[in-house]
C-alpha cells in the first residue's frame, strides 16, 4: 500500500469519527512509569468512547545510565529493548475489551517520558535501533497496538541533565524515527511527543526532517510554570500576573507558533492540554533571570509561599518540596471543595485558564496554582479550530474528574461516542 503524504493521511486517522468530526483527541493514560504523576492508574475506568487515540504510558527502555534507579532496567543482555512492567503488561492485554466500547479506537505504546532513560544510547548506532525496534515491533504485534509513540521529550538537552544526552541525539532521533517508519510501513503509526521549550524546534528536534516519517506530533504545551511564570498552560500572555524574565514569557500560543515558524504544517500538530495544574516554582523558590549577569546571585522574583502554605499543601497531600503537579482530580476534589473553603477560584481573561488563590497570614491572595476546567478546554479547542491544528492530546486520562475534562474535549471537536 502506497503511504499517504502526511498532510493527505491525517484527517484518515479519525476516519472512525468522520460523521461526527475530522479531528483527533489522543489521550495518554498513566498505567505507570511516570515519576511526576505518581502511580498508574485504573485503565477500567476509562471511557475511551471521549476520544479517538488512547496512548499508554510507559514502556521504558533497558540502559546502563548511571542514574537508573529501576533495576529491572539493568540488564545489560536486554540493552536498547523497550521494557514493559507488570502492571502496564496486564493493562495492554485488556486492550481488546476497550476496543469494545470504540471499535475505531487506536491504541498506541508511548515510550519514554519524563526523566526516561536511554534513548541517546538507543538512538546512537545502527546496531542499537535495530534492537529497539525489533521490540517495539514485537509489542506492537503481541498487543495487536496501532503503533508507537516515542516520549523522548528533551534529545541534546537531557531534560537539563537528568539523563544521557549528546549533540548528536537531534541527528540520531531521525535517524531512529526514519528506520522505525520503514520498519512499521504505512500499516502502523508512529509519532512523537515533543516539549514546548523554544530550543526544541531550533536545536533539539530537526522538524522538517522528521515531519514527513511521523504521523502527527504532540506538543506538550503545558509545564510552563517554572522561573518566574504563573502559568502552567495559559494560552496568551496574562496582563494581571506578568512574567518577569523574557526567557520565561511562554504561552500555548508562542509555542504553536514557534513550531509553526520551524516548519512543521498545523495539520501535523495535535494541542497538548494538561488535565492538571502546577503551583509556580516562584512560589517557592527565587526566580533566575539567566539573561542578567550574576543571575543566581540577584534573583528577579522572590518566593512569595512561607511555611504556612507549604504546610497547607502538605497537609492535603501535595509536597511542594518535591513537585509541584496536582491532578484535576484532585484538585476539584481537596482544593474546590476545601470544606475550610482556603482556596478561591479566579478567571484570567488574558491567560483564558483558571487559577486559585490563596490568603495569606495577613489576608493577601497568593497566587496558588493554575490548572484546566471545562471553560478552559473549551477555548483551546476553539483555538485548534481556528489555528487549523490535527486536534488535541492531553496527559493524563487517569487525572480527569468523572470523565468532565475529556467530556468538554469531544463536544468541542464534535467527537461523539
Amino acid at each position: 500500500m502506497k503511504r499517504l503524504p502526511v498532510l493527505a493521511a491525517l484527517p484518515l486517522l479519525c476516519a472512525s469519527l468522520a460523521s461526527a468530526s475530522s479531528f483527533m483527541s489522543v489521550g495518554y493514560f498513566n498505567g505507570g512509569g511516570d515519576v511526576t504523576a505518581g502511580p498508574g492508574g485504573d485503565i477500567n475506568t476509562l471511557d475511551v468512547r471521549l476520544i479517538t487515540h488512547l496512548n499508554y504510558s510507559f514502556g521504558l527502555i533497558y540502559n546502563g545510565e548511571k542514574g537508573e534507579t529501576n533495576d529491572a532496567l539493568k540488564d545489560p543482555m536486554k540493552r536498547h529493548q523497550i521494557w514493559l512492567s507488570p502492571k502496564v503488561a496486564a493493562d495492554l492485554a485488556l486492550i481488546p475489551a476497550l476496543r469494545q466500547q470504540n471499535p475505531d479506537l487506536k491504541v498506541l505504546l508511548s515510550v519514554g517520558g519524563w526523566g526516561a532513560r536511554g534513548f541517546s544510547a538507543a538512538a546512537a548506532t545502527p546496531e542499537a535501533r535495530a534492537v529497539f525496534i525489533r521490540s517495539a515491533q514485537d509489542i506492537v504485534a503481541r498487543y495487536g497496538l496501532d503503533g508507537i509513540d516515542l516520549d523522548w521529550e528533551y534529545p541534546v538537552n537531557g531534560a537539563w541533565g537528568a539523563v544521557d544526552s549528546q549533540p548528536a541525539d537531534r541527528d540520531n532521533f531521525t535517524l531512529l524515527l526514519k528506520a522505525l517508519r520503514q520498519a512499521f510501513g504505512d500499516k502502523k503509526l508512529v509519532t512523537i511527543a515533543v516539549g514546548a521549550n523554544v530550543d526544541s524546534p531550533k536545536s533539539w528536534v530537526d522538524v522538517n526532517a522528521i515531519a514527513p516519517l511521523l504521523d502527527y506530533i504532540n506538543l506538550m504545551t503545558y509545564d510552563m510554570a517554572y522561573g518566574t511564570q504563573y502559568f502552567n498552560a495559559n494560552l496568551y500572555d496574562s496582563k494581571a500576573w506578568p512574567t518577569v524574565a523574557e526567557a520565561d514569557k511562554y504561552s500555548v500560543d508562542v509555542v504553536v507558533n514557534n513550531y509553526l515558524a520551524a516548519g512543521l504544517k498545523p495539520q501535523q500538530m495535535n494541542l497538548g492540554i494538561g488535565f492538571y495544574g502546577r503551583v509556580p516554582k516562584r512560589a517557592i523558590e527565587p526566580g533566575i533571570d539567566w539573561s542578567k549577569p550574576d543571575a543566581q546571585k540577584n534573583p528577579a522574583t522572590k518566593p512569595y509561599f512561607g511555611e504556612r502554605e507549604v504546610a497547607l499543601f502538605g497537609s492535603l497531600g501535595f509536597d511542594l518540596t518535591k513537585d509541584t503537579y496536582v491532578k484535576y482530580n484532585d484538585i476539584v476534589k481537596r482544593l474546590l471543595n476545601d470544606p475550610q473553603k482556603r482556596f478561591t477560584e479566579h478567571w484570567d481573561e488574558e491567560a483564558k485558564v483558571p487559577w486559585l488563590s490563596v490568603k495569606s497570614a495577613e489576608g493577601k491572595a497568593l497566587f496558588a496554582l493554575s490548572y484546566e476546567n471545562p471553560r478552559s478546554v473549551a477555548i483551546k479547542a476553539d483555538y485548534i479550530k481556528e489555528k487549523g491544528l490535527a486536534g488535541a492530546m492531553f496527559w493524563e486520562y487517569g487525572a480527569d474528574d468523572n470523565n468532565q475534562l475529556a467530556k468538554q474535549l469531544a463536544a468541542s471537536l464534535a467527537l461523539k461516542p
